[in-house]
């Protein structure tokens, strides 16, 4: 803290917290309005800024929920920090529940690729794959919890009241780098999103394929007419993939998905018990038949043996190459800084509640179809173990679940790229404005200069925050617009910005059909960068002092430096997969 916060602190701070006693809703009230006149008549708050008052304070107080009960009896206790003010002075409240939040982040960690992990475990075997399993889920909860702290420690040195973003963390930490790691995580998320238009295509034309051929003898369709149906082209149903992402794609808040995750959710799960008793024996594995899919795919092979050996251990080759599948299993840290947005009391103890319940959950859920779908093929299973299974009906219902899977998660991905292609449209419009700024007091006058200097000093040190506008550490603060400019640039960027993404990724996935090598690519520089690099090094920044949690944090980015280019190595020389 710089010199006049301790001042206020000591001074009139810790005086009136020590004078707080359990009151009445009305006290607490007139409690506030006289500690926020005392704030806004102090001479030490000439220094900081004189705090906001609220005049309209009693007027609002009816539409405010405190989290508590409205009693007006003697026993009421208040806890402060449920209430929050927003820029005009006036109270607001975060409203997701801790349930809420896990839902939403356990939805963006467990998706479809947990039908990989089978394959993974034949590359590793059973102990490695399981060690490698835990290893990774370590390491992702590590990520969440350096990314939240960090997120609280830059909120508090940028003293704007901004809610946390990878922008606002990375300014602060590394404002060198600020711009490109925005820029690294939207094309992360916007690489998987379209993914999921691709994965959508294909599930639902395989399912089609197997649904008209299955009944072909009924109505003497052959598979040439099959095959020119408008139900088995892809693009049909990518087309009706945007049709069902659009009314769910505007969302501000990602408490408002709560009910469209829980519903993915319960087909994840789904998904996982249909690999159990596949597994247990209730359905035969090794089901033959003469229904295949057209046209014909390659594992359509009659004579192909069904199931193989299983093992302990593996060769090093193998495991190393299928190593990204488990990092990138746990990958959701793009969602976290909303999590703590929008998380109702967003003490540390109840993000970390979020962040252990979610990664816990996604554990057990992935050693569960891990194993039992490893158990039910050994090697012989494949990347996508619905490959493996007999074409059935169950097997093509499973494939449908998939895709309307992956539609409900489309949000997810969509909101935190949309949110860091705003900071960046506001960064750079706010450094537009600084240099026009910079250049007509260069022209009027010999002033100091910013310098990139100055802004590591900032990141690294516990200096108070500049208030000159030539020197403020986030560009986009120097916009000179009022709030009802502001509210229309927000407007305009929230709806411009998620029509272009929608459009931008149908169109990729419209016109291509494989993308595995980039979905690959992306995966093993930008999951690992969000989930390894950025969280150990943004802690670090903000964190020079020696702390136990500080040598993890190195740990988790020296792991993220490895990792990057191995996988990258078997991603494109070595066939790996990712």
């Amino acid at each position: 803290l710089s010199y006049p916060h301790c001042v206020l602190c000591i001074h009139i701070v810790l005086p009136t917290i020590a004078t707080l006693r359990p009151c009445t809703y009305t006290q607490c009230a007139d409690n506030l309005k006289h500690f926020q006149m005392t704030l806004h008549n102090s001479n030490v708050t000439r220094d900081i800024g004189a705090a906001p008052l609220v005049d309209n304070f009693e007027d609002n107080l009816p539409d405010v929920d405190f989290g508590f009960d409205y009693d007006e009896g003697e026993n009421a206790e208040i806890p402060l920090e449920v209430l929050e003010l927003d820029d005009d002075g006036n109270p607001q409240q975060k409203k997701a529940s801790i349930v809420s939040c896990v839902i939403n982040l356990l939805n963006t960690v467990a998706g479809a690729g947990m039908l990989g992990l089978p394959g993974a475990y034949a590359g590793s075997g059973f102990f490695l794959g399981t060690i490698l399993l835990f290893v990774a889920a370590f390491f992702s909860a590590m990520g969440l919890h350096l990314l939240s702290v960090s997120a609280a420690t830059a909120q508090a040195r940028m003293g704007n009241g901004k809610p946390a973003s990878f922008y606002t963390v990375a300014v602060t930490a590394m404002p060198q780098f600020a711009i490109a790691i925005d820029a690294a995580v939207a094309l992360k998320c916007f690489g998987v999103a379209t993914g999921y238009f691709v994965t959508v295509g294909d599930c639902m034309v395989d399912s089609f394929h197997y649904v008209f051929r299955n009944f072909s003898s009924l109505t003497e369709t052959t598979a040439e007419e099959i095959e020119e149906m408008v139900f088995t082209n892809r693009q049909f149903w990518i087309v009706c993939a945007l049709l069902c992402v659009l009314p769910i794609s505007f969302f501000k808040t990602l408490s408002a998905l709560k009910f469209t995750s829980t519903l993915s959710l319960i087909l994840i799960y789904t998904l996982a018990v249909g690999v159990v008793l596949y597994a247990q024996g209730v359905f035969d594995a090794c089901e033959t038949n003469d229904t295949y899919y057209y046209p014909p795919k390659e594992d359509d092979q009659g004579d192909q043996v069904c199931q193989g050996d299983t093992d302990l251990v593996t060769d090093f080759d193998d495991t190393i190459k299928n190593l990204a599948i488990f990092v990138f299993s746990f990958t959701c840290h793009q969602n976290v800084f909303t999590i703590t947005n929008e998380l109702k009391r967003p003490t540390q103890q109840r993000v970390n509640r979020v962040i252990i319940i979610s990664i816990s959950s996604a554990l057990i859920l992935y050693m569960i179809v891990a194993i039992e779908g490893y158990r039910t093929y050994g090697s012989e299973v494949k990347g996508d173990i619905l490959l493996n299974y007999p074409q059935t009906g169950l097997v093509t219902m499973m494939r449908i679940g998939i895709a309307i899977m992956v539609i409900l998660s489309y949000p997810l991905q969509l909101d935190p790229s949309r949110r860091c292609l705003t900071s960046l449209v506001y960064a750079l419009i706010g450094r537009r404005e600084k240099r026009r700024r910079n250049q007509q007091e260069s022209s009027q006058q010999n002033g100091p200069q910013t310098t990139d200097t100055m802004f590591e000093r900032l990141a690294i040190t516990n200096e108070p925050v500049p208030t000159n506008d030539a020197d403020v550490i986030d560009p986009s603060s120097v916009i000179d617009a009022d709030e009802d400019m502001m509210e229309v640039l927000d407007s305009f960027l929230f709806y411009g910005i998620t029509c272009i993404f929608l459009v931008l990724s149908f169109a990729i996935a419209m016109s291509v059909s494989d993308l595995g090598l980039i979905l690959g690519v992306v995966g093993a520089t930008g999951s690992t960068t969000v989930s390894y690099i950025l969280p150990g090094a943004i802690y670090m920044k903000l964190h020079p002092e020696p702390h136990p949690l500080r040598s993890l944090a190195r740990l988790q980015l020296t792991l993220g430096i490895i990792i990057v280019p191995t996988a990258l190595y078997f991603v494109l020389f070595k066939g790996g997969r990712g």
